[in-house]
């Protein structure tokens, strides 16, 4: 059994973060990839697993005003429906499934040739057709083992998933469900077709496709009798000029469609996206989701190989380890205001072999008029161990000229990195009722947060222990905590 890390203490800032004027430096990913996300231990997309394997939840969100936070191709999915076929006696235990390449055969034209090969990749089972045709000729590949559907096979649904790794001009791809005196109904893949049409699973190349359609709903040919009267195997057949394609998903057993997940899609060709739930996939790439809550119950305890979350937030708020953030309230006499909020924070993204980054940036939500940051400054690499008072001021870079007025996001650091510490200083300006909106409801502790513990040594820490239980912390950080 994977052990799950016990996540630290929670802890907070104290401060109001639903209020604009409450500074809330953050480190936006654009996006974030989890190596592998398994349904089985985890609910939410921030969970992964660490270095030492256990199952950690990064102290982030995931910008809520997103349609489709996460992104998932289907060929790197890991669900057990998606090598059952064929299900012998319908208990899935069957010793010849289609994700063997030793169960398929192959046949083709004199001047063609074709393989089967099995191509497992991203903890998912597959196998690669690979056809050499020349013009004029067809390539076949054949999976048969343990195929007999004997009663209603019209009724049954077609499913492939996977990849179309090369589709040379003029080639088309059937995948056949055929009967035992020569009639089969296909679906295809052609650069001829729309993509969208409900007969065809892809018009180009590509990852991530699924097709789903019941057998009834496909052209019907072949040499038989006129009629699709059972299904006793699958062919692959390729037409005309080379193809390639990678099978990850393939049934011809089931009678209903796989619900896949939720989207956006412009479902009645107004222009205008829709959220729909979806059966096929015939957009190469990443699918981008409303949610994984949203994916079909097929995929319960599936494994998502690169999963991607998208505009990720690693802010101030989300913080809950007391050493990585001071705040303090006290008078501001010196500049000419009655009160002052001085803050540092420590913001750092954690690296993880089953985590790559995108795209960070330091950002801050600029919620006063610029007068009233008296100091902004970032260092970047500062050692975490540092007392916050303690910085040098060679580590720190004055950025109050970064911002741009009231309600602006000013960009702190352009180019940030992951596993590097950015500690965040500034001294705010605050009129008296600014700082009852700023504290959190909950009461803001006083002098909070450690990064060298200076500020709740001694005498001043034991004063706040025993009054702040009467009064509470943010009163004595306003009243007892001087300094200009």
């Amino acid at each position: 059994m994977v052990a799950t890390a016990t996540p630290a203490a929670a802890a907070s800032p104290g401060l109001n973060f639903s209020s604009d004027k409450t500074p809330n430096p953050t480190i936006v990913e654009d996006e974030l990839t989890v190596h592998e996300h398994d349904r089985a231990m985890m609910d939410d997309p921030l969970e992964y697993y660490n270095d030492a394997g256990e199952v950690t939840t990064l102290n982030a969100s995931v910008n809520s005003s997103q349609t489709t936070p996460v992104g998932l191709r289907f060929d790197k999915v890991d669900a057990e429906a998606f090598a059952q076929f064929p299900r012998v006696d319908n208990e899935g235990d069957n010793d010849a499934t289609w994700t063997k390449a030793s169960d398929w055969t192959t046949s083709s034209g004199a001047s063609s040739s074709v393989s089967v090969a099995e191509a497992d990749a991203d903890g998912v089972e597959k196998v690669n057709v690979d056809a050499s045709v020349a013009s004029g000729e067809t390539a076949t590949a054949t999976f048969g083992a343990n195929v007999s559907l004997d009663s209603d096979p019209n009724k049954r649904v077609l499913t492939f998933g996977g990849n179309v790794n090369e589709l040379a001009s003029g080639a088309t791809v059937e995948v056949r469900v055929v009967d035992g005196d020569g009639d089969y109904r296909y679906a295809e893949i052609s650069s001829s077709v729309a993509a969208s049409d409900e007969t065809h699973i892809a018009n180009g190349t590509g990852n991530g496709f699924v097709f789903q359609e019941r057998i009834s709903n496909l052209p019907l040919a072949g040499s038989g009798d006129g009629a699709l009267d059972s299904i006793q195997e699958i062919d692959v057949v390729a037409s005309e000029a080379n193809a390639d394609v990678t099978v990850s998903w393939l049934d011809a057993d089931r009678k209903g469609e796989v619900d896949l997940a939720e989207i956006e899609r412009d479902t009645d060709g107004d222009s205008e996206l829709e959220t729909t739930t979806v059966t096929n996939i015939w957009q190469s790439g990443p699918t981008n989701i409303t949610g994984l809550s949203t994916l079909g119950d097929t995929f319960d305890e599936a494994s998502i190989a690169d999963l991607h979350v998208y505009d990720v937030r690693y802010a101030l708020e989300d913080v809950t380890d007391e050493s990585e953030y001071s705040v303090n309230f006290s008078s501001a006499d010196a500049y000419s205001y009655p009160e002052k909020l001085e803050l540092y924070a420590d913001l750092q993204v954690p690296t993880a072999i089953d985590l790559s980054h995108g795209d960070l940036t330091l950002e801050f939500d600029q919620g006063l008029i610029n007068e009233r940051y008296a100091v902004l400054e970032v260092g970047s690499g500062v050692d975490s161990s540092t007392d916050f008072g303690n910085t040098s001021d060679s580590a720190m870079t004055g950025m109050t000229s970064a911002l741009s007025g009231q309600d602006t996001t000013a960009e702190l650091v352009s180019s940030a990195t992951a596993d590097t510490n950015y500690r965040i200083h500034a001294v705010i300006l605050l009129q008296t009722e600014e700082v009852d909106t700023i504290m959190s409801t909950a009461g803001a502790v006083g002098p909070t947060g450690g990064g060298g513990g200076g500020f709740l040594g001694g005498f001043w820490g034991q004063l706040t222990a025993v009054v702040g239980t009467v009064l509470g912390g943010a009163w004595i950080s306003r009243y007892f905590g001087g300094g200009s």
